[in-house]
C-alpha cells in the first residue's frame, strides 16, 4: 500500500470518479426521460423492444449522450490507470483530465439542453485535444519511468 499519493496523480483519480458519477447520472436521466415517454407518449414496449427509434427527441438525446459517456472517457480510463500503476502523473497529466472531464461536463449540458450541434462539436473537439495531450503527458511520463 502506498503511504502518500501525489497531488497529481489525486486529481486525475477524482476525474475518474466525476466521469464515472457523470455517467450514472446519464443512466438515471435517461431511465427517468424513458419511463415518462413511455407513459404520457403512450410508446408500447414492443415499439421499443427493438429499436429506440420510437421514443421522442428528448429521450432520444439522454440515450444519445449515455452512449457518449462511454466511447472517449474509456481512454480516460486507461490513461489514469497506466499513471497509477507506472507511477507516471503529472500536473499536466491531472489538469488536463480536468479539462476533459470538465468538456464531458459541458458536452453533457449542451447536448440534453440546447442540442447546440456547433457548440457541441467545439465543445466535443476540446475536449478530445484535451484527452489527447493527457496521452502525451502520459508518455512523457512514462518515459521517465523506463
Amino acid at each position: 500500500m502506498v503511504d502518500y499519493v501525489p497531488i497529481d496523480m489525486q486529481i486525475a483519480i477524482v476525474c475518474v470518479f466525476v466521469q464515472a458519477a457523470l455517467t450514472f447520472y446519464a443512466v438515471f436521466r435517461m431511465g427517468v426521460v424513458r419511463i415518462r415517454s413511455i407513459r404520457q407518449h403512450n410508446i408500447r414496449l414492443s415499439d421499443i423492444a427493438l429499436d429506440s427509434r420510437a421514443y421522442p427527441a428528448e429521450a432520444l438525446k439522454q440515450s444519445n449522450n449515455l452512449a457518449n459517456q462511454f466511447e472517449f472517457p474509456v481512454l480516460l480510463y486507461v490513461g489514469v490507470m497506466l499513471a497509477t500503476v507506472f507511477d507516471a502523473s503529472s500536473m499536466p497529466f491531472a489538469l488536463a483530465c480536468v479539462g476533459f472531464v470538465g468538456s464531458r461536463v459541458w458536452h453533457r449540458m449542451i447536448h440534453v439542453r440546447s442540442n447546440n450541434v456547433i457548440m457541441r462539436f467545439k465543445v466535443f473537439l476540446a475536449g478530445i485535444v484535451l484527452l489527447f495531450l493527457a496521452w502525451i503527458f502520459l508518455a512523457l511520463g512514462l518515459l521517465e519511468v523506463i
